[in-house]
């Protein structure tokens, strides 16, 4: 997956040092489509504080941030039920997991 922080990054620093023509912006070329799959959208949610403190200390300990271990929740939520998840999958997060809890 690309670091696409960095190349917003690196597109604002462009844009805020150079200025394009008319001719520039009329001959550019559109760049890669992006895929629905790969962004991102933002929501707010309201959690009581004691339910967002416990949702830290379980992101902390398996070093994660906190969006993103209820991210993983949520798609672990909606995930097709019936579809079987392998075994190796299975054993590779509970060894990634015991590593976390360990360090």
């Amino acid at each position: 997956m690309t670091d696409n922080g960095a190349e917003l990054e690196a597109i604002a620093e462009y844009d805020e040092t150079h200025e394009l023509t008319e001719d520039e912006v009329m001959s550019a070329e559109p760049g890669e489509p992006i895929t629905a799959e790969s962004v991102m959208i933002t929501t707010s949610l309201r959690l009581p504080k004691p339910v967002m403190d416990e949702v830290r200390r379980r992101a902390r300990e398996r070093g994660l941030k906190p969006t993103a271990i209820m991210r993983e929740w949520i798609e672990a939520a909606i995930a097709d039920v019936d579809e079987p998840v392998p075994l190796s999958v299975i054993t590779a997060a509970v060894a990634e997991y015991r590593h976390r809890k360990a360090s």
